[in-house]
């Protein structure tokens, strides 16, 4: 086997955290730094204009597919199926751009469970340091950073009545999502410059690929991280088929493969349960029981309305609308095509026993067009029928999933299990969000507009009808968080240095090292991780 040069730092996966790292550490020119990627180079005007997702969602090139091993219920025929994005930039080249960072009790949770150096007021000054913010500096907003965020600019009186909807359920209304906690209604920000993407890609490894310091392998696998005698001394990559290399490590590898696909590489790498690693053919190295364990997404369920007049925007999506909307778009970056797919976000709580925020609420003039099994499809096509939609995501679940290798195959399929809705609390918050999203679309400053609601349907009605259509319409949030989680105690995965447990030299920094789930996107949460990840690796 093939073995080449050595690193200081090799960054496997060129997502959101490791796009970060990649600029931080290849800052300093007596490092010599690696990026891998299992992607290209995401170079396209889909992943450039911010309504590319509806796009970018379904194209291969861009994305991961993963079937769960489980049916949402027994008569199913379909496996539900999860995506992220692959190439330069990862997720954050084919997300929504919505700029959520959590709530402060989220990190400071994390502090009490043991993850010194990650509480609420040091995550803020990550953030602080990444942003760009239109609206400028505070003590929670970042100016100056690499990463513009802008205030939703797509606004019309639809909008305006959405707003006051919200607020007539109680609901205050900010400029900043992110900086009023509690229940609020207000306008999205998004990760967009200029009508552009600020994709991990476009924003950090376009700056550390013209230092002579740093180098990529794009459309490359890394199958495993070779350890020896207790420390990391190279990783294995493939690439086209061809026969495998090792590029090895004189200092650390950091992967940074995302929630689904870190643990796979480290059980792959034989880190993880050794029975569990054993059944699946991979030879044991380091006991870790949790690897791929501790998972928690985001569920979220669509409720699309028929409106009675045109008073919102699904006309700019067809026809010689939509035509006129993408040459708006490439001759001013501006207008319906320049904006994240919802205008509206909402935050509030509806079952938390502690009153917390548990309902994210994504809210737009327009409908998603229904399947042919009825069944709504965020992202996907924009009825021709006026139409609004409420789009709520349970923030706070309390079930736990599970990422596991079936096989030394990097290229082989996972076991997913999402295990979803297990626990009373779930079952609860379901039916509330439901119920509290119909109170918001029944407000009299929608009466004027409102038509018929396709789903669930008025006559859905009771909780064990809800709870039941909640179950076979509900959508992953793709919010994936803990399955390399983080912690103060021997049994978790990494330390609050990131540092794998039993393993020198190995390090993983993404949403899988989140001890729980954030309130609110991944995206802003994963960047600043890796921000975090950079101090950690540079104050050494």
């Amino acid at each position: 086997m093939t073995v080449c040069a050595q690193w200081d730092y090799v960054i496997i996966g060129a997502g959101s955290a490791g796009s970060v790292l990649s600029e931080r550490l290849s800052r300093n020119p007596a490092h010599r730094v690696l990026l891998v990627e299992a992607g290209g180079e995401n170079a396209s005007l889909l992943v450039d204009m911010p309504k590319g997702i509806a796009k970018l969602v379904n194209s291969p090139e861009h994305i991961w597919a993963y079937q769960m091993a489980d049916r949402r219920y027994p008569e199913s025929q379909v496996p539900e199926v999860w995506i992220r994005g692959r190439g330069l930039g990862g997720s954050s080249a084919i997300n929504g751009m919505i700029w959520s960072r959590g709530e402060a009790h989220d990190y400071d949770d994390w502090a009490a469970m043991g993850c010194t150096g990650w509480n609420a007021a040091t995550m803020t000054e990550a953030y602080r340091a990444l942003e760009d913010h239109a609206l400028g500096g505070s003590d929670l907003r970042g100016a100056g950073g690499p990463v513009r965020i802008t205030p939703g600019d797509i606004r019309y009186p639809l909008t305006d009545a959405i707003i006051a909807a919200g607020k007539a359920m109680g609901l205050t209304e900010t400029e900043d999502l992110n900086a009023t906690p509690g229940d609020r209604i207000g306008y999205y920000s998004h990760n967009i410059r200029r009508g552009r993407r600020e994709s991990g890609g476009r924003v950090f490894v376009s700056q550390a690929r013209k230092r002579k310091n740093f180098e990529h392998r794009l459309h490359t696998l890394a199958r495993r991280v070779i350890i020896e005698n207790g420390r990391v001394t190279g990783v294995e990559l493939q690439r086209d088929g061809r026969p495998p290399w090792v590029e090895q490590v004189r200092g650390e590898v950091i992967v940074c493969c995302g929630t689904i696909e870190s643990p796979l590489l480290l059980e792959r790498s034989g880190i993880g349960s050794g029975a569990r690693l054993k059944a699946a053919g991979l030879a044991p190295l380091v006991e870790s029981p949790a690897v791929g364990e501790k998972m928690r997404e985001h569920l979220s369920y669509a409720m699309p309305y028929r409106m009675t007049k045109p008073a919102g925007i699904s006309q700019r999506y067809h026809g010689i609308g939509l035509v006129g909307s993408v040459l708006r778009y490439v001759f001013s970056r501006s207008g319906v095509m320049a904006n994240g797919p919802w205008e509206v976000g909402a935050f509030c709580n509806v079952a938390h026993p502690q009153g917390r925020t548990d309902l994210q609420l994504y809210l737009g003039g327009y409908a998603f067009a229904l399947s042919e099994d009825n069944h709504p499809v965020p992202l996907g096509k924009v009825d021709r029928q006026p139409g609004i939609s409420v789009y709520g995501q349970l923030l706070q679940l309390t079930s736990e999933g599970s990422v596991h290798a079936a096989s030394p195959n990097p290229q082989g399929r996972p076991v997913i299990h999402a295990n979803w809705l297990d626990t009373e609390y779930d079952r609860k918050a379901a039916i509330a969000s439901v119920r509290y999203m119909r109170r918001f679309m029944a407000q009299p400053a929608l009466s004027g507009v409102m038509g018929a609601e396709l789903l669930p349907g008025e006559h859905v009605q009771s909780d064990d009808a809800i709870l039941e259509s909640f179950r076979r319409l509900s959508t992953s949030g793709l919010h994936g968080t803990g399955t390399c989680h983080m912690g103060g105690d021997a049994g978790s995965v990494v330390d609050p240095q990131l540092r794998v447990r039993g393993v020198v030299g190995l390090r993983v920094a993404d949403c899988s090292i989140m001890p729980a789930l954030v309130s609110g996107n991944t995206n802003a949460p994963a960047m600043a991780v890796g921000w975090r990840a950079a101090d950690i690796l540079l104050a050494q």
